[in-house]
């Protein structure tokens, strides 16, 4: 947590909240690691991007990837790798009779 918290701070608007998981948008699961959504905001701090999932974090080396990725300002060029990004929540399917 803190290898993000760093990141994050040296990001000149980056804004850093934790909370339990967002079961609606993402799908945590219980003991893997940690999960984030990130996404780009303008210096007054709307949205200027789509969200980004990650997760889940488990190691220091996936910190210290997610923190280079975030300090590099979120490229989308693959240097993050693909088992860094989360899965989005299971849409729920109504039930049919």
């Amino acid at each position: 947590m803190d290898v993000l918290r760093r990141a994050v701070r040296a990001c000149s608007h980056g804004v850093m909240i934790s909370t339990g998981c967002l079961d609606r948008f993402l799908n945590c699961r219980a003991g893997r690691g940690l999960y984030a959504a990130v996404q780009p905001c303008a210096a007054d701090r709307r949205p200027l991007g789509v969200v980004v999932r990650l997760g889940p974090i488990a190691t220091r080396a996936d910190a210290e990837a997610v923190a280079a990725w975030l300090q590099a300002g979120m490229p989308d060029d693959g240097s993050l790798a693909e088992s860094l990004l989360a899965a989005p929540a299971p849409r729920q399917v109504a039930h049919l009779n």
